[in-house]
């Protein structure tokens, strides 16, 4: 009976969890780049609990309890016009890489620049948006507009300024969300994307693959789920106090 409680408190503990990751989609889903998390449910061997049999040995078997798991759905969302001199949205693979800071490298979609006061071209955290060659990029004072080639080449006034540097990663699933973007972890590493592969669209921005309209009909769904496992947790309570009672009055 007790084994039954517990069950249901990992069940309300993941979908809590589950409720946390619809909320941050709902939050971020108007941010332009911004990847959907995802949470799914994995059973977990939990010990093992004993009963006795009418022989009176006792019989163990593996209790489950349910675990939540994270993840990132990395699938594209719709690119919009914007006419932002400094917007740029990535057709099919790839990241834009940036540099904090500290000096970690970081990786995203949202591609809504800005210019700081050197002269950088920075991301909306301030990290230094970073060229085919790893270095700064230094938009010329008085330059005139900036324009972009398809394979990320940022000119202005028909000079070469820089080439955005594109990076493909060979493993999504183990990078780690961060301020601003997804860090690499452990032996995860990033290659650069060939001239021939890329397609950046100048003036244009990959908006979230958050669905709102998904995100509430989920939210309802946890609730529901919540209330359910409640009860259950309450029936188990009600009926171990009777046994106490019952018990207790022989």
């Amino acid at each position: 009976m007790l084994n039954g409680v517990y069950q249901n408190a990992a069940a309300m503990t993941g979908l809590e969890n589950w409720n946390n990751s619809i909320a941050q989609n709902i939050a971020q889903s108007s941010v332009p780049g911004y990847k959907k998390a995802l949470l799914s449910f994995e059973g977990v061997e939990a010990g093992s609990v004993g009963v006795k049999d009418q022989f009176g040995n006792i019989l163990e078997h593996a209790s489950i309890q349910t675990k939540g798991v994270g993840s990132v759905d990395f699938s594209e969302g719709s690119i919009v016009t914007t006419n932002g001199e400094l917007d740029f949205a990535i057709e099919g693979e790839g990241f834009f890489e940036l540099r904090a800071d500290d000096g970690q490298l970081v990786y995203t979609r949202d591609g809504q620049f800005k210019v700081n006061d050197e002269g950088e071209l920075v991301s909306k955290q301030g990290f230094h948006v970073m060229s085919d060659t790893r270095n700064i990029i230094q938009l010329i004072p008085d330059g005139g507009p900036v324009q972009a080639a398809k394979d990320g080449t940022v000119r202005q006034g028909g000079q070469k300024v820089a080439e955005l540097s594109l990076r493909s990663v060979e493993d999504t699933s183990s990078m780690i969300r961060s301020h601003g973007g997804f860090i690499l972890t452990g032996d995860n590493k990033s290659n650069a994307i060939d001239a021939d592969s890329r397609f950046v669209r100048h003036g244009s921005l990959e908006q979230s693959n958050v669905s709102a309209t998904t995100e509430m009909i989920n939210l309802i769904n946890v609730s529901r789920s919540f209330q359910l496992n409640q009860k259950v947790i309450q029936q188990h309570d009600d009926a171990l106090g009777k046994a106490i009672q019952s018990l207790g009055g022989h």
